[in-house]
């Protein structure tokens, strides 16, 4: 529960003024501070073996059954950090 004494979470960019005229600050953001620039993409491996044998890594760990099995350690999880808010 949020307290009166306690700033607002401030966002990346303030709510649209309407949807026909949208903020100003995104596009700024991404002007001025891209989230990925082209220097950043052409790092990431072309090479099918590069990619394949880390996803092969993690694969395992993205499972259906996996990811259940987390879900009553993140619900509780998420529980405490509500309850602490």
């Amino acid at each position: 529960m949020a307290h009166a004494d306690q700033a607002p979470v401030l966002t990346p960019s303030p709510p649209a003024p309407s949807l026909i005229h949208p903020p100003p600050e995104p596009d700024e953001l991404q002007r001025d501070r891209p989230v990925t620039r082209y220097e950043d993409l052409r790092q990431v491996p072309t090479d099918p073996t590069e990619h394949t044998r880390p996803r092969r890594l993690f694969a395992g760990a993205r499972t259906v059954r996996r990811v259940e099995a987390l879900r009553p350690r993140v619900t509780d999880v998420d529980a405490d950090l509500v309850e602490n808010l």
